[in-house]
C-alpha cells in the first residue's frame, strides 16, 4: 500500500510541476522564511531539491544571507546514512549520490545532527499528524532520530492527505508548509521519546570563575525555550567574576564561596550544591581543579565541564594558546564528565573548529568560544531529555 501510494504521489507531483505548478514554490518559500521557526533558527538543515520537489535554493540563499549556519547532507551509500556538512555558498555544492547536489566532505565543517535546531525534510506525501512518506530508503528516518530540533516539510497542497500509513520506525514532522497554509501537526511530530533519564525541566547549578559567557549561553537557552532547565544557582570562587552580574540580571541566586585553602573551597562548594539539590552541575569556565573525592563521587555522572580543546589534546588552563602555538589547523572544544583526572573524564561531546585563518591565539580562542555557546546549551538540554547516561567510564547516548 505504501509503495503504491508513493508511486501515485510522485507521478502527481511530476505532472503538477510539468503543468506550471512549480510557480507555487515561491509562495511556499515565502511562507516558510516568515515562520517564527525559521527566524529563530541558528543552525538549519536543508536539502538540495531535485526534479519536481519544492525548490529549496532560494531558502538556502536566504538562510546564508541572514548569517545562519546552513547544513546539507552527504549520502554515504556504503553505510546507508547521511552525514551533515556546513556550507558558506551554494556554489560549493556539486552532484553526489543519486545526482543530488551535496557539500564537500570537509571534516572542519562536519556538523552533528544534535546541533541542528531546525530541519527541513524532503518527502513525497504527508498528513496533518506529521506522518510522511519518503523515498523508501530510510536515510532520513535514521538521521532525524538524532535531530533534536523541529522538523518541517515543504509540500504542495495536494501532497497533504487525510492519512498516511505509518510504521514504528518512521519519524514524523512537526510542521508542514504549503502554498496556502502552515500546518502545525496534531501529533506534535517526531517519535515518542525513549531516552534514558527524566523528562521535563532539570535543576542545573553552574560553577564559573570569570566572565561567564558560557554561563550566559545556558541562561539564553533557558529563556528562549531551547534548554529544558531551571538554573538554580551560580557558584563561584571569585567575588569579582563577571558571571555574578549575569546571575543578578537573570534573577539567579549566586554563591561566592570563601576559602583559605583548596580543601575549604571544595567543601564549601559541596555544601552549596547539597543545598541546591541540582540534577546537573555544569563547570562553565570554572578555573579550579576539584580534588575532594567525596564531592567528585557524589556528583559523578551529574557534573560536566567544557574545555576549549579536542581532548585528550591540550588539557589544562592554556588550551587555545597551546593548540595555536602547536600550529593546529583544526581545534575545538570538548564537553566531558568530571572525574579525578585533569580534563580526563569520559567525553560526552566534541566539536571541531577551523582555526587555520586565525592570526593569534586570542582570535582562535574567540572562534572556539563562539561555538561553545552553541554546544553547551544543546548538551544541557540533551541531559534534560534523558539522552545521556554513564556506565562506568562509558558514555551512552539515546538519540530517539
Amino acid at each position: 500500500m505504501k509503495e503504491k501510494l508513493r508511486r501515485e504521489l510522485i507521478a502527481a507531483r511530476e505532472a503538477h510541476h510539468a503543468s506550471g505548478g512549480h510557480v507555487h514554490c515561491i509562495r511556499i518559500m515565502d511562507r516558510f522564511i516568515h515562520t517564527k521557526e525559521f527566524e529563530a533558527a541558528r543552525c538549519i538543515l536543508l536539502y538540495s531539491s531535485i526534479k519536481s520537489e519544492v525548490h529549496t535554493e532560494g531558502i538556502i540563499q536566504s538562510a546564508l544571507s541572514l548569517g545562519k549556519r546552513v547544513v546539507l547532507p552527504v549520502t554515504n551509500k556504503e553505510e546507508k546514512r547521511l552525514e551533515l556538512y556546513e556550507i558558506k555558498d551554494v556554489g560549493e555544492l556539486s552532484p553526489g549520490a543519486f545526482g543530488i547536489l551535496e557539500p564537500k566532505k570537509d571534516e572542519a565543517r562536519r556538523v552533528e545532527p544534535q546541533e541542528v535546531d531546525l530541519a527541513v525534510v524532503p518527502g513525497v506525501g504527508f498528513d496533518r499528524k506529521g506522518h510522511r512518506i519518503g523515498y523508501g530508503m530510510g536515510y532520513y528516518d535514521a538521521l532525524l532520530k538524532r535531530v533534536g530540533g523541529k522538523k518541517v516539510a515543504l509540500a504542495y497542497g495536494f501532497q497533504v492527505k487525510d492519512s498516511i500509513p505509518s510504521e514504528p520506525h518512521d519519524v514524523s514532522v512537526d510542521m508542514l508548509v504549503t502554498e496556502d497554509e502552515v500546518i502545525e501537526c496534531k501529533s506534535g511530530g517526531g517519535q515518542k521519546e525513549e531516552g534514558f533519564g527524566k523528562r521535563g525541566k532539570i535543576r542545573v547549578a553552574v560553577l564559573a570563575s570569570g566572565r561567564g559567557t558560557d554561563f550566559q549561553s545556558i541562561i539564553d537557552g533557558v529563556k528562549e525555550g531551547r534548554v529544558a532547565a531551571e538554573i538554580v544557582g551560580l557558584i563561584t570562587d571569585n567575588p569579582s567574576a563577571g558571571a555574578i552580574e549575569r546571575a543578578k540580571k537573570a534573577g539567579i541566586p549566586y554563591f561566592v564561596v570563601p576559602y583559605a585553602t583548596r580543601e575549604e573551597l571544595d567543601e564549601g562548594i559541596m555544601k552549596v550544591l547539597d543545598g541546591l539539590q541540582p540534577d546537573l552541575v555544569v563547570l562553565a569556565g570554572y578555573m579550579k581543579i576539584i580534588r575532594n573525592k567525596k564531592l567528585l563521587s557524589s556528583y559523578f555522572g551529574r557534573m560536566i565541564n567544557i574545555h576549549p580543546s579536542l581532548l585528550p589534546k591540550y588539557p589544562g588552563a592554556h588550551a587555545q594558546r597551546d593548540a595555536f602555538e602547536a600550529g593546529e589547523k583544526v581545534s575545538g572544544y570538548t564537553i566531558h564528565f568530571v572525574d579525578e583526572t585533569l580534563d580526563g573524564g569520559p567525553i560526552i561531546y566534541q566539536e571541531k573548529v577551523d582555526i587555520s585563518d586565525c592570526k593569534s591565539a586570542d582570535e582562535a580562542a574567540s572562534k572556539i568560544l563562539a561555538r561553545e555557546h552553541v554546544g553547551l546549551p544543546m548538551v544541557v538540554d540533551s541531559f534534560a531529555k534523558g539522552r545521556y547516561r554513564i556506565e562506568g567510564k562509558k558514555v551512552s547516548y539515546a538519540p530517539f
